[in-house]
């Protein structure tokens, strides 16, 4: 995507940046805080973002544009890619079960003992998944299958123990519980059972496990929108002022609740269309181009 593309009413968009699908629906504002997804988005297949991200990233905060990142992810699994991007925040985590801003949560959406014990009761039917329950702590399996190896090496840590029952747990918060699927066919069986239960559900991959796929399960209304409002009111924005990117089905929430929704160039049609924007993909740098455009007001008319 090159060139300078004629936007609403004849107003230029910046080089690199195409109408998406909810174009036509734009209300262009001045955009104080802006939420990246991470995967996809931030990083490509590398585990760090790019010098052009970084350098975006430093670029906005002059500009006075907070930056923040959504993630499936738990604080640790972040923590080397939080020090690399000196972003300021609010940041989400776990797909939203987490709001955390200047060192602490300031909003969490938990899962009941009695959940994690039908959660955990699924995984015993199938040998093709593990489970895996994340707390405010860190993250518990229920095994230790070395088919989740290379996750395990993403999230910076084995789990810190096997879970049996919701009761290991004590008072740790439960956040969230991820299936980590070994196959293909695995995941489509999974969300089957999991849509009998009252629980915000969704699959989620990464550039960085090709193998493996992974699916979600939060408490109901659990997503990135519902946290990136809530992150919102803790800096007393409107959404209007908030602009989300993303490149995938499980950014489609936060797209969804932003006044500015932005999607990546390699997103699937899906995510497209649910964006007024569309910048190139991860590794032409795209989020760098998009966090310019809005830092620099270029986006306002």
């Amino acid at each position: 995507m090159t060139g300078t593309s004629p936007g609403m009413d004849g107003i230029g968009l910046a080089p690199g940046i195409e109408p998406g699908g909810r174009f036509d629906q734009w209300s262009p504002a001045r955009v104080r805080y802006v939420v990246c997804d991470v995967d996809g988005t931030l990083v490509g297949p590398a585990a760090n973002a790019s010098a052009e991200v970084v350098a975006a990233i430093a670029r906005a905060r002059i500009a006075d544009l907070r930056v923040g990142y959504a993630t499936g992810r738990m604080r640790d699994a972040v923590a080397t890619l939080h020090t690399q991007l000196d972003a300021p925040g609010p940041h989400i985590l776990h797909n939203g079960a987490e709001v955390r801003a200047d060192g602490r949560t300031v909003a969490a959406w938990t899962l009941t003992h009695a959940e994690v014990d039908t959660l955990l009761a699924f995984d015993q039917e199938r040998d093709d998944c593990y489970l895996e329950v994340y707390t405010s702590s860190g993250y518990l399996a229920s095994s230790m299958d070395e088919r989740a190896r290379a996750h395990w090496d993403i999230l910076g840590a084995q789990p810190r123990g096997v879970i049996r029952t919701g009761s290991d747990l004590g008072d740790d918060p439960v956040l969230k519980a991820t299936f980590a699927a070994f196959t293909p066919a695995a995941v489509g069986g999974i969300l089957e059972r999991l849509a009998t239960l009252d629980l915000e559900t969704g699959a989620a991959g990464s550039p960085l496990t090709p193998g493996l796929s992974f699916i979600n399960a939060t408490r109901r209304g659990t997503d990135k929108g519902a946290a990136l409002r809530r992150a919102a009111q803790h800096l007393d924005l409107d959404v209007r002022e908030v602009a989300a990117i993303g490149d995938a089905a499980n950014d489609l929430s936060m797209l969804a609740v932003a006044g500015t929704a932005i999607a990546m160039g390699q997103a699937p049609p899906e995510v497209r269309a649910a964006a007024h924007l569309v910048v190139p993909d991860v590794d032409a740098h795209g989020v760098a181009i998009a966090l310019d455009a809005l830092g620099s007001g270029a986006l306002v008319p």
